[in-house]
């Protein structure tokens, strides 16, 4: 296993088959090792974002965990475009916030992200705003939480986000319900927030 990794396949099934058993032996094992061993060798590949990262979310995002994520982060050098468009990608197909894109919003640094892909961050959030109506409050909460955050840590991107919120259908109903709504979030235990 490990000199097949130090060879590194530059195929992107074989890539995700490494990185899958060394995700289930770092989580059912408790074995870190081949994870790490995986995680040095995929970070050397050359596009690793599009060739690996990015697949691999695309094919397995319903299974994304903290662990995997994380990982998958290292792999890619905290390189969040890869994230990012996967999750915009469910959110446009999908709908709704799933585990997965539970575990991105609390695991990701999206202040940092903000700074790195403004656009894609202002395009997520307002998929994500568009959304609110089928949020529960621990989502909204969250939610609220991160567009406040990365508003305060940035006042260009701010800007940018508003305006295309602004400019989105739904503004005019999405604003004033919002703050209706935020008796809602004062009741939501920090328990619940993900």
């Amino acid at each position: 296993f490990t000199q097949f990794c130090q060879s590194c396949p530059r195929d992107a099934n074989e890539m995700s088959f490494l990185f899958s058993e060394a995700l289930y032996s770092e989580t059912s094992q408790k074995s870190g090792q081949l994870i790490e061993i995986v995680v040095a060798a995929f970070s050397k590949v050359d596009n690793v974002s599009e060739l690996f990262v990015e697949h691999y979310l695309k094919k397995n995002f319903s299974e994304i965990n903290p662990v995997a994520l994380n990982n998958l982060l290292k792999i890619c050098g905290r390189q969040f475009a890869p994230v990012l468009r996967t999750m915009k990608e469910h959110l446009e197909l999908e709908g709704g916030i799933t585990d997965s894109v539970r575990c991105i919003l609390s695991d990701v640094e999206m202040i940092q992200c903000m700074k790195d892909e403004t656009q894609l961050c202002d395009n997520v959030f307002e998929l994500l705003l568009q959304q609110y109506d089928r949020m529960n409050p621990g989502d909204l909460k969250l939610i609220m939480g991160l567009f406040k955050a990365v508003r305060k840590q940035d006042g260009t991107s701010t800007s940018t986000a508003k305006s295309s919120v602004k400019d989105s259908e739904n503004t005019k109903q999405v604003i004033p319900n919002l703050f209706h709504d935020e008796k809602l979030l004062r009741n939501v235990p920090d328990e619940d927030i993900v």
